[in-house]
């Protein structure tokens, strides 16, 4: 009888072990399905976004875009990481699923179609374009009192015009080269303060500068001696630029942008746009989009550079040179934008 007794508990005892332990698997079933419905947290995504060299126009914009998006989207983390500028970002971006990076329009054509300092190692077909960021314009300057009235005027002359192989240097050995003019003037690699110096103190002739406005540069020479800026747009239509180079615009320095210069200047304008990997996420690349052209994300980006009042959605499409990623399409779809055939995802 005491045995049976002794075999009744036994059954009992393991009867409760059992019992808790499958409530308590069920609770914690309960608790992971809880979990994976609505209120579940978001996997947190990350990114580095390339700027340039300190004190330039891209690390600005790189900041501002790390800065709005990292206080408005806690899933998103981007990390600003300076870089050589432009063509280093296309390469750099091209080549990894965790870049985004500022660049102009012109290094992302080239680098995408693998043409000019892309030609050797190969084209870049990697990276997307996600939107406009600036518009830079190509500010040739001259002494009111100087000799060159026009572009053709620099034969013979000492032309500051940036450092070797940059933008501003680029733009005017491409024109000169169509002009039939490329070799026929000094090139002095000076560009910023030191180009703006140089011409003040009439050292060169000219001061080729692809910039926004307005420009510090300019500003100082202009406060000094009075300035010319040459009309760039009427040499370039007049050469086949912008065909041979799609990546370029015509349009017009405002009236006023500096001291003594009274009347709009129609020159060459250069688009500066973001760009990311195509393997990046479609949702990472709407969402960034979505909190930057927000009117705080916007009112951010002003404060950070002035710049930022060119990225308007009626500007956007002129940033766009190859084909967009597909989170940006999705964002520049909803916002009624016409999408040219060039810039048509291909993913």
């Amino acid at each position: 009888m005491q045995r049976r007794k002794g075999v009744f508990h036994l059954l009992i005892s393991l009867f409760c072990v059992l019992s808790i332990g499958i409530y308590g698997c069920n609770n914690q079933r309960s608790k992971e399905g809880s979990n994976q419905g609505g209120t579940a947290k978001k996997k947190q995504e990350w990114v580095s976004i390339l700027g340039g060299a300190m004190g330039g126009s891209f690390s600005p914009f790189a900041g501002g875009i790390g800065s709005v998006v990292s206080k408005a989207e806690a899933t998103i983390k981007i990390s600003v990481e300076a870089s050589a500028g432009s063509i280093e970002n296309v390469r750099r971006v091209n080549n990894s699923e965790g870049y985004m990076g500022v660049a102009f329009a012109s290094d992302v054509y080239l680098g995408y179609h693998g043409q000019e300092v892309f030609a050797k190692e190969g084209k870049k077909e990697d990276i997307r374009v996600v939107t406009l960021l600036y518009i830079a314009y190509n500010q040739f300057c001259t002494l009111a009192d100087g000799d060159v009235h026009q572009f053709e005027d620099i034969v013979g002359k000492k032309i500051a015009m940036g450092a070797a192989g940059s933008g501003s240097a680029q733009t005017l050995e491409r024109l000169a080269e169509l002009a039939g003019i490329q070799g026929k003037y000094t090139p002095i690699y000076k560009g910023g303060t030191m180009g703006g110096n140089a011409l003040r103190d009439r050292q060169v002739s000219g001061f080729q500068w692809l910039v926004s406005v307005p420009n510090a540069a300019i500003i100082e020479v202009s406060t000094i001696k009075a300035i010319r800026i040459i009309d760039f747009d009427a040499p370039a239509k007049k050469y086949g630029f912008y065909e041979k180079y799609p990546f370029y615009l015509s349009g017009t320095l405002p009236a006023g942008a500096y001291k003594g210069v009274d009347q709009p200047v129609n020159t060459i304008l250069m688009p500066t746009v973001l760009i990311v990997h195509k393997g990046i996420s479609e949702e990472m690349v709407y969402t960034i989009l979505k909190h930057v052209y927000a009117p705080e994300g916007h009112e951010t980006m002003l404060k950070t550079t002035k710049a930022a009042k060119d990225m308007t959605t009626e500007n956007a499409t002129k940033a766009f040179v190859i084909p967009l990623h597909r989170g940006a399409y999705r964002f520049w779809q909803e916002q009624g934008m016409a999408i040219p055939p060039a810039a048509q995802p291909i993913d």
